[in-house]
């Protein structure tokens, strides 16, 4: 079995890292049952889903087009 690690988000999402693959996945690249080893709790942060999305200082100097062909004119 591969030893994941079980994180738990305030939002109330999980995620399952995986912290060690067993000799049977590094092969055939197959899952198998998880074995949870670790739990986290991460009160102060939110899921990649729920967190707000952030953009670099440039990106409102792209000028983009709202066409579905993404050419600009």
């Amino acid at each position: 079995m591969c030893d994941y690690t079980q994180r738990e988000y305030s939002c109330g999402h999980f995620r399952w890292i995986a912290s060690k693959w067993c000799r049977e996945y590094t092969i055939t690249h197959k899952r198998c049952q998880p074995n949870v080893t670790h739990f986290e709790y991460r009160a102060e942060e939110q899921c990649g889903e729920c967190k707000p999305k952030t953009y670099p200082v440039w990106e409102n100097m792209i000028k983009r087009s709202n066409r579905s062909t993404g050419y600009s004119v």
